[in-house]
């Protein structure tokens, strides 16, 4: 009976571990400020393509793609969907309307 509680304890634990918000941490948020609506496919620097789901007013996309704010991404994006008001992620990074990095990836737009 003993070694059953053990068992049931371990599997408990690793069930709470796969399926927590820990587990999930590796994936990042990412938002741009945009009035396209719509989906959108874009390459990422060294990785897949991925989808960008606007709505009007913001474009959010997730993945595991680390927690920093890529200017090639950014700029494959606004190619697409035009200049954006604010790029940022869940990690707390953010280029806002004032910042040269949001400047250099609006030149993208077309």
């Amino acid at each position: 009976m003993k070694n059953m509680q053990t068992t049931l304890k371990s599997i408990l634990i690793t069930s709470w571990l796969l399926f927590s918000p820990l587990a999930i941490a590796s994936d990042t948020i990412w938002i741009a400020g945009s009035t396209h609506q719509g989906t959108v496919t874009v390459p990422i620097e060294n990785g897949p393509n991925v989808v960008w789901k606007c709505n009007g007013s913001v474009c959010r996309m997730t993945g595991p793609w680390g927690n920093q704010l890529s200017l090639d991404s950014c700029q494959s994006l606004v190619s697409r969907i035009g200049k954006i008001s604010f790029y940022k992620n869940s990690a707390g990074k953010i280029w806002t309307k004032n910042s040269k990095e949001l400047a250099e990836c609006n030149q993208a737009a077309h």
